[in-house]
């Protein structure tokens, strides 16, 4: 096997020789800016002292406009609320499995602190939401439902479920109007619809390592389907292409129909990514054997699948990253990163596999290959409840019921990037009290920008990460009436009401059933989830005391 066909992109770096078209807010923009946002920079003692727009692609496709999006502040919020998650990460929790010795390194520390990071994340992704949606005037009111999104009630396989994240129901927008939400809507109230992976790349942001970032979109779409947490084999293109059943070809003649795309006449002109996986090895040989690249990754195949395709990104051998062919990863991943791609002129094909199988222990590669369409009954239930069992795949179509209405893709770099090399993860320069991230972002047009911002603390960046900090930071160690009194004085307050309200959905979603403005809980899955290792007896402890303390947030 030539080395030079298979290599992990952390040894193999990309370049970026294309377009960069550079725009800088002169002080009046700023300034601009700053009142625009007010409410959300004031929940953080935040900023913006600079910023700098990179325009990589900016051919129009035609097919949509902003819609809803038009508003500024709303666009805008969407890559507010990536950038906020990513300093709040890349301050708080980026690298901190470097804090313990390496003997305490075990699958039991990391999901923790995997768990932790993703609450942070979750908790300002929705807050800056939630704050601007509020704020909005009135005649340009929305209403924004999480429709796809990771984390599930109980996860097929080995894994846990349950990770804190903006779950599938959560809405965003004025008190009136959310409690208004499945019935009749007043006419000036748009519907959008979210999709989100809080953080992709969640054991790079616990290690420090590249290409970890926040990511989500914000589109005027209706979900049709909501895609079940099980894996999704992927085939995916920065050029078009027509649409083929995948479980009808192999993965060479898949090759072959993404080249014709692209207009390549020579299948080693392809490369295709791939996340390092047992599961994956047998289609990396064949495509290997074609003479087909397969560059691969240890962890987040969300970034390379929306930059598939883009002009000017070259490995060292001088292909490019043009597709994925037959790569299984998470179906949150494929929805945030499908429609960024099918905007910028991509194309892309989903089928659901078991996750079950794929997990399983003491198998060889070749058998997780073959066995990944061997369903679990459960799997089968959620296949049904989704509505897929009569789609062997599917597309961003089958999801959405327009993927080219009105809509932003924003992307927060927790750690430097690798793909871009250019885009650098969050860094706090507490000295002079300034932080820099920097947002890719994608809309429906089909332009790409890279936003570098840079903010500053109106008193400290200490006291600016406290406040992005989950309330469950507060609740540490506390139990008894030490934990009731905390939760209390949190309830008492309007602001950190609202921060517990959020934080409670984030964290506790796979035993909450959203019913208009209330929740019904169910106490059997959290006792469920204890047992699988996602909540602690804490959880349930705090779980008693908010619906105790809370009565009316909840429905019997």
């Amino acid at each position: 096997m030539s080395q030079k066909l298979r290599f992990n992109i952390a040894d193999e770096r990309l370049q970026y020789t294309g377009q960069k078209k550079e725009f800088s807010l002169n002080q009046d923009r700023i300034i601009e800016f700053n009142h625009r946002h007010m409410s959300a920079l004031k929940n953080y003692d935040l900023q913006l002292e600079e910023c700098s727009i990179i325009t990589l692609a900016d051919e129009i496709n035609n097919h949509s406009n902003l819609g809803a999006l038009r508003n500024r502040q709303l666009r805008q919020s969407v890559i507010l609320s990536a950038a906020f998650s990513a300093i709040a990460v890349g301050m708080h929790g980026r690298g901190k499995l470097h804090d313990y010795p390496k003997e305490q390194h075990d699958n039991k520390l990391k999901n923790k602190l995997k768990r932790a990071n993703d609450r942070t994340a979750a908790q300002v992704m929705a807050e800056v939401l939630q704050t601007t949606t509020k704020t909005l005037p009135m005649g340009e009111d929305v209403l924004i439902e999480s429709a796809i999104t990771e984390g599930a009630r109980m996860k097929p396989g080995k894994e846990a479920g349950g990770n804190p994240t903006i779950a599938v129901g959560a809405v965003f927008g004025k008190d009136e109007h959310r409690a208004q939400y499945g019935l009749n809507m007043p006419k000036n109230v748009t519907l959008l619809s979210m999709g989100n992976d809080v953080i992709d790349g969640t054991t790079k942001s616990i290690t420090g390592t590249h290409s970890s970032f926040t990511a989500l979109f914000v589109t005027e779409a209706n979900i049709k389907r909501h895609l079940p947490d099980i894996y999704v084999q992927r085939w995916m293109s920065g050029a078009h292409f027509e649409k083929f059943n995948p479980r009808e070809v192999n993965v060479i003649e898949s090759a072959e129909i993404m080249a014709r795309g692209y207009g390549m006449k020579d299948l080693s002109d392809l490369s295709t990514f791939f996340l390092d996986r047992p599961r994956h090895h047998p289609a990396m040989d064949a495509l290997n054997q074609a003479g087909i690249s397969t560059p691969f990754d240890n962890d987040g195949d969300l970034m390379p699948g929306i930059l598939l395709g883009l002009d000017g990104m070259q490995f060292p051998d001088k292909r490019g990253l043009s597709t994925m062919i037959g790569e299984i990863g998470g179906s949150a991943e494929w929805a945030v990163g499908v429609l960024p791609l099918v905007w910028r002129g991509g194309q892309a094909v989903g089928m659901l596999t078991s996750q079950s199988s794929l997990t399983s222990k003491g198998v060889s590669p070749d058998e997780l290959w073959n066995n990944r369409f061997h369903f679990t009954e459960e799997e089968f239930m959620q296949i049904q409840d989704a509505r897929f069992e009569r789609k062997p795949y599917f597309t961003i179509e089958d999801i959405v019921d327009d993927p080219f209405s009105g809509g932003i893709s924003a992307f927060g770099a927790i750690t430097d990037n690798f793909y871009l090399p250019f885009i650098k993860g969050v860094r706090a320069d507490k000295e002079n009290n300034r932080v820099y991230v920097s947002v890719l972002t994608v809309n429906s047009l089909g332009v790409m920008q890279c936003w570098d911002l840079v903010f500053s603390g109106r008193t400290s960046l200490e006291e600016s990460l406290q406040k992005m900090l989950s309330p469950k930071e507060e609740l540490k160690g506390l139990t008894g009436d030490k934990l009731e009194s905390t939760i209390g004085a949190m309830l008492e307050n309007e602001k950190s009401n609202e921060r517990y309200h959020i934080f409670f959905n984030n964290e506790y979603y796979p035993a909450l059933i959203p019913v208009r403005h209330q929740m019904f809980m169910l106490h059997h899955a959290v006792d469920g989830l204890i047992e699988r290792g996602a909540l602690s007896l804490q959880d349930k402890e705090i779980v008693d005391i908010t619906e105790r303390l809370a009565p009316h947030w909840f429905t019997t």
